[in-house]
């Protein structure tokens, strides 16, 4: 019994340790294959303010967190005050970005010319309305801050 105990562990030995070969990779391969699968283009958490921080859903952090920045902006451009020849309803794109410490910065403003020539300051205004933003929480991807960037519509409506 104690032979066919001894084969038997032989044997188990024998044919098990050819499986247990390991394949040797390099770290290049595995950072680069690592970088294939982020998909840079998204991140993991949108940025936030810390009114919205307490929503779960990541979606609808997001959108509390434009509906904030935007009722900031119509904020600021309420208490200007505003003399236009004709009426105004159209629409600015604004181009923002959020550094990876919190900065918001608007890039650029795409003003259709019938708002720039009645309110050549807008786009004034507009920057100095960031001034009046609680802070910002960055953006984050696997747990760290990054920079992002999005375009927002702002609606110019002036009776």
């Amino acid at each position: 019994m104690f032979r066919f105990l001894v084969l038997l562990a032989i044997a188990v030995c024998v044919t098990g340790c050819k499986d247990l070969e390991t394949k040797k990779v390099s770290s290049e391969v595995l950072a680069e294959e690592e970088l294939k699968a982020i998909n840079m283009s998204e991140v993991d958490e949108y940025p936030s303010f810390a009114s919205c921080d307490t929503l779960e859903d990541q979606n609808a952090r997001y959108q509390c967190f434009k509906t904030e920045l935007a009722l900031n902006f119509q904020r600021q451009l309420s208490n200007k005050m505003v003399i236009v020849e004709s009426e105004l309803n159209d629409t600015i794109w604004l181009y923002l970005s959020i550094s990876e410490v919190g900065n918001l910065n608007i890039d650029r403003a795409e003003i259709p010319d019938t708002i720039a020539l009645q309110l050549p300051e807008l786009e004034r205004w507009l920057k100095d309305s960031l001034d009046s933003l609680p802070q910002i929480s960055a953006a984050n991807k696997r747990g760290i801050p990054v920079k992002t960037a999005f375009k927002m519509p702002v609606v110019v409506k002036v009776d």
